[in-house]
């Protein structure tokens, strides 16, 4: 199988890549670069690699694919507030061209990155598929916005599945440092504070990306009548945490370090519990690898082998929000996002 992974140099993509290889499949990836540079290992290279922003694909370029992974996005809250209008014309926009454009070249399936940040604001309810969306956030509400649009444009020979993650955590070759899990773990490392910059009682359904990656394999490889128009929350039942639980795996493997709470801390909105029993009926063979008690450990070795790290994490090298602003800054985007924030 071909498929093409777009945002193929991110956290997840840098998954992706080999996840799909492993199994055999040519990936052709399309990403815009805008995180080149800030590796944290070395990334395994796509058969075909293309260095493109999402609105420059065309038909022609999808010809002979097989399936679309579509990864690429303004990915999180912080960034996608720094400029809603961005968030949606990349998120839902940039979603829906990729998507016409893959319809138009005979491509069969589409997997869609979404996200169970779609449920916002639920408490302790255990929410499924069918729970009703709260968003909370211009990221959130972008992803309510392309499942929609994207509903709209599936056919008998455009099968799309929708994969509602939950937030991800993990070491990756790209790695992020503004996770949840992460995050904790970094502030950690680099201060010996466990910092948390909420009160810690939000509810958050976690997985690792290398798991998110499996997943989009493992669905795009499922017969496709399984899954066309399935929307499904990609996570385990087990891995449903109040951010104060996470804190405290943290603190239980870096020894010493102590957990604190920000002065500005308040109840985060994002607040929601997550039942992932369509995966498992789904793709009953299908097993996540990590949790967040055998992936902590992990990342620990690595951010402490890692020379510099904790003066890196301090520098933003790994926060997307910083090196968005930095590219802004510089007028190392595509024009669209200056005439964008000059609108009113």
């Amino acid at each position: 199988m071909k498929v093409l992974i777009t945002g193929h140099r991110g956290y997840i993509g840098a998954h992706a890549i080999d996840v799909f290889q492993a199994r055999g499949h040519q990936v052709m990836g399309v990403d815009i670069g805008l995180y080149d540079g800030v590796e944290f290992g070395t990334p395994a290279v796509a058969d075909e690699d293309l260095t493109l922003d999402v609105f420059d694909i065309t038909p022609d370029m999808l010809k002979g694919v097989d399936a679309v992974i579509h990864l690429a996005a303004i990915s999180n809250d912080p960034m996608g507030d720094l400029d809603p209008r961005i968030t949606h014309h990349i998120n839902t926009g940039g979603t829906m061209h990729v998507a016409r454009a893959a319809k138009a070249a005979g491509v069969p399936r589409f997997l869609f990155a979404s996200s169970c940040s779609i449920y916002g604001a639920a408490g302790d309810t255990i929410l499924d598929e069918g729970a009703a969306f709260t968003p909370v956030s211009a990221y959130a509400e972008s992803k309510v916005n392309a499942e929609a649009q994207l509903t709209e444009l599936e056919s008998s020979d455009f099968a799309v599945t929708y994969l509602r993650n939950s937030t991800a955590y993990g070491q990756s070759p790209r790695l992020r440092t503004d996770l949840a899990v992460n995050n904790l773990l970094a502030f950690a490392v680099s201060i010996n504070e466990v910092k948390l910059l909420s009160d810690g009682s939000s509810w958050r359904p976690l997985v690792h990306c290398r798991d998110i990656a499996r997943a989009f394999c493992a669905l795009s490889e499922a017969p496709i009548e399984d899954v066309r128009g399935l929307a499904v929350n990609v996570g385990g039942n087990d891995d449903n945490y109040q951010i104060c639980e996470v804190a405290e795996i943290v603190h239980d493997n870096v020894k010493g370090s102590e957990i604190t709470i920000a002065e500005t801390a308040v109840p985060d909105p994002r607040n929601y519990r997550v039942n992932f029993d369509l995966l498992t009926k789904t793709l009953p063979e299908f097993k996540l690898e990590w949790s967040v008690r055998s992936a902590v450990p992990v990342m620990y070795t690595e951010y402490k082998e890692r020379e510099n790290f904790s003066s890196e994490f301090e520098n933003g090298r790994y926060t997307r929000l910083i090196t968005l602003q930095s590219k802004m800054a510089d007028g190392a985007l595509p024009e669209y996002f200056t005439e964008l924030s000059k609108k009113n």
